[in-house]
C-alpha cells in the first residue's frame, strides 16, 4: 500500500472512467439496434390494434342501440320497469350519447319522457 503512486491511482481512475463510458456506449448501441429491429413489428401490431379498436367501438355502439331500442319499445308498449332497470337504462343511454349516438333514440327518449313513460 505504501508504494502506490499518484500515477497508478490516475491510471486506475482513467480505466474505470473508460470502462463506464464503454459500457454506456455499448448499451446505447444495443438499444438502438433493438429498436430498429423491432420497429417494423411494432408498427404492424399498432395498425392491427387500431383496426381492432375501431371494430370494438362499432360493436359497443351497436349493442347500445339494440338495448336502447328494445327498452324504449317495451316502455312505449306500457311495460312497467323497476328502479334498477330504469337506472341501467339511463347509464346505457348516457354511454350511448358519449359514443355519439343517433338522434332517433334521443327523440324517442324525449317523446317517452313527455308521455311520462320514462
Amino acid at each position: 500500500m505504501e508504494q502506490i503512486t499518484l500515477g497508478q491511482i490516475g491510471i486506475a481512475v482513467g480505466f474505470l472512467v473508460a470502462l463506464i463510458a464503454g459500457v454506456n456506449a455499448l448499451k446505447k448501441s444495443i438499444k438502438e439496434w433493438l429498436n430498429s429491429a423491432l420497429k417494423e413489428n411494432f408498427d404492424g401490431m399498432n395498425k392491427r390494434f387500431d383496426g381492432l379498436e375501431k371494430r370494438l367501438d362499432s360493436v359497443d355502439i351497436e349493442n347500445c342501440k339494440n338495448y336502447l331500442v328494445t327498452f324504449l319499445a317495451e316502455a312505449a308498449r306500457g311495460e312497467i320497469k323497476d328502479e334498477t332497470e330504469l337506472q341501467r337504462f339511463w347509464e346505457e343511454y348516457e354511454h350511448y350519447q358519449k359514443l355519439g349516438g343517433n338522434s332517433y333514440i334521443k327523440n324517442k327518449v324525449e317523446e317517452l319522457k313527455g308521455r311520462k313513460l320514462l
